[in-house]
């Protein structure tokens, strides 16, 4: 009798350790929703992240975009700009060369000849020297005198860096047999371009804007020499 109740009891004593080893061996299972959660976690991390590191790449491509272009921006502006000085300095210089070739006294011609061949291309210098004796004879021996307004200069680019400059100004005008003062409006066809970094004037006409020039007061700007005209055919025989 106590040798089956002893036996009863450990028999007992094995089951509830067997019950304890189940449960303890089912422990891991009642845990896994919990790993589960964890992987879940995890995994919306890396998204996040990966929408943040999206995002940021995004911003910086954009800042980079917005740099070059700006940088583009700024470059078209600039040059629109140094366009804009380069025909307001190429307007400047052809209106002060314009008063230097209206402005001329038969008290000292020479004067006339120094002021108009500064500041201008070797070609033109040398069609005003070609003709410095004929004008210089017309201006003392009809007494001519001269001076000029500029009235508005207005500048054309040219391929080149060259500028052709419409200059619209009030030549005053005397001379022996008409001592009282003219005023004409006349036109100047002035081409500038820049040589070396300096500027130059490379050519003058004139054109008429208020009436036909009449008389030697309104001197000519040098022109070109004309060709020379071919000969005759001979009559055949």
């Amino acid at each position: 009798m106590g040798e089956n109740a002893t036996v009863e009891a450990a028999v007992d004593d094995t089951a509830a350790v067997d019950e304890g080893t189940g449960e303890a061996a089912t422990a891991p299972a009642a845990d896994a929703p919990e790993d589960g959660g964890a992987a879940a976690w995890y995994r919306d991390r890396r998204v996040r992240a990966a929408a943040v590191l999206i995002a940021a790449l995004a911003i910086t491509a954009g800042a980079v975009f917005g740099f070059i272009k700006y940088r583009s921006v700024a470059g078209e502006l600039a040059a629109l700009q140094q366009a804009q000085t380069d025909r307001d300095t190429a307007a400047q210089v052809a209106r002060d060369y314009a008063l230097k070739s209206l402005t001329y006294s038969y008290d000292d011609p020479d004067a006339f000849f120094r002021a108009v061949e500064d500041g201008v291309s070797a070609d033109l210098k040398d069609k005003y020297i070609a003709v410095t004796d004929v004008l210089k004879q017309l201006i003392v021996d009809g007494q001519l005198t001269s001076t000029g307004e500029v009235l508005a200069a207005e500048s054309t680019a040219q391929p080149g860096d060259s500028y052709h400059v419409v200059v619209s100004a009030a030549q005053t005008t005397r001379n022996l047999q008409r001592p009282t003062p003219r005023v004409s409006v006349i036109l100047l066809q002035i081409n500038v371009a820049k040589a070396g970094g300096n500027w130059q004037v490379s050519d003058i006409r004139r054109a008429n804007a208020g009436g036909q020039a009449t008389g030697g007061d309104q001197l000519p700007a040098p022109e070109p020499e004309p060709a020379p005209t071919p000969p005759a055919p001979k009559p055949k025989r």
